[in-house]
């Protein structure tokens, strides 16, 4: 198991940037398809989702705050049931691993190495995601915490020149269908990335200051969606809804409408390594996930074990979970929020209530046991 311990202020960090993930690279596009020009009021309406499923998981997690959910749902269920669950969970982080990486593999593929065969994309881009879950999360967190202000000050930087190229009237008219499109959005933002989130569940164990952990979940959890709005004010008002509508990767057909005169022109890539960014510390924290994981089920010495298998098992993967782009973004739009509805909302759910009836069984037990009513301590540090 690592022993490596990070702070409430890098866990609100690593959050922030794994929510935004890759969802930059593909969501605009994807909820432009359903609710159109309205897609920005999806992504408001997405902020209250992530702070409700926040809200779950925070629940959980300091119910159970010395432990992770492969841990605590053995507990709750016993060790049969238990198992199998924390097996679910094993095998939904896997495939949410060698999702991301065929996403970022299509981009990186599609718009800055087109000759490149995917396989050698998606081995290159693990190389540094399997050292940095092999150095621990420790780590990881220190490294995001440099990465943050680089990518938040090329954002700004680039949504400064983009200022320019903004036409309202592509905004407008607002709701000419009512809000049903806009909410309709909301299945495929509530699948990715709201619902990977529930990783959080094997990360809060490792956090010292556990007393500010809330508030700066709480906090991460809004500024993420909120910046997916302004992503999505930007695509619509300087691209328009048919370019947005067409592009896969819109957020980099947005760089490259960055032009001042002849002299600063072609930031697309630059801008491009924002959202490679916040993908490496997306499917570095998944990766760790998986390692972890198995360490806790199959009782293995050290997480470190774990990793080059796990490797050789995702990379494959990535290709097989889906073929092509359309595959991938039917996948995204329809496929993908089912699957995650059992692991990051049902199962959460169903051990928070076994979990307190158990609780509460416990307490009277106690209380007949010894005749007079006493108080039980809960294994909640709320």
């Amino acid at each position: 198991m690592d022993k490596a311990k990070i702070t409430s202020a890098q866990f609100a960090i690593l959050m922030y940037m794994y929510i935004l993930g890759e969802a930059a690279i593909v969501q605009p596009h994807t909820i432009a398809n359903i609710a159109r020009s309205d897609e920005w009021f999806t992504m408001v309406l997405s902020i209250f989702v992530q702070l409700g499923f926040g809200w779950l998981y925070m629940k959980l997690s300091f119910t159970y705050p010395d432990e992770t959910i492969i841990e605590y749902s053995q507990r709750i269920l016993g060790k049969g049931a238990g198992w199998v669950l924390g097996f679910i969970y094993l095998l939904f982080f896997i495939i949410l691993v060698a999702y991301i990486l065929r996403v970022i593999s299509g981009f990186l593929g599609s718009v800055i190495l087109p000759r490149s065969p995917l396989d050698i994309i998606g081995l290159v881009f693990m190389i540094p995601v399997v050292y940095g879950v092999f150095l621990g999360l420790g780590v990881i967190g220190r490294a995001t915490e440099i990465l943050l202000p680089i990518a938040v000050f090329v954002f700004i930087v680039s949504s400064m020149m983009l200022v320019p190229k903004i036409d309202v009237d592509n905004l407008l008219p607002i709701f000419p269908d009512g809000i049903m499109p806009s909410i309709k959005g909301l299945y495929s933002i509530i699948g990715f990335p709201t619902m990977d989130v529930v990783v959080v569940l094997m990360l809060v164990r490792f956090i010292v200051d556990k007393k500010k952990t809330k508030k700066y979940f709480y906090i991460t959890s809004a500024a993420a969606p909120f910046t997916l709005v302004i992503i999505a004010l930007y695509t619509i008002s300087v691209l328009g809804i048919e370019e947005t509508i067409r592009a896969p990767y819109v957020v980099y057909d947005l760089a490259k409408e960055i032009r001042i005169e002849r002299i600063f022109e072609r930031v697309e890539a630059l801008v491009g390594i924002i959202w490679i960014s916040t993908t490496f510390v997306k499917i570095t924290l998944s990766f760790y996930a998986v390692t972890i994981s198995a360490v806790q089920l199959f009782k293995l010495t050290s997480y470190k074990y774990a990793i080059i298998p796990f490797l050789f098992l995702t990379l494959p993967m990535s290709k097989w979970i889906v073929n092509n782009p359309a595959e991938l973004e039917y996948y995204l739009g329809y496929v993908y929020p089912i699957f995650a509805f059992f692991p990051s909302f049902l199962f959460p759910v169903l051990l928070l209530v076994i979990g307190a009836l158990k609780n509460k069984k416990q307490k009277s037990s106690g209380d007949e046991g010894h005749g007079q009513p006493e108080k039980t301590k809960s294994p909640s540090t709320e």
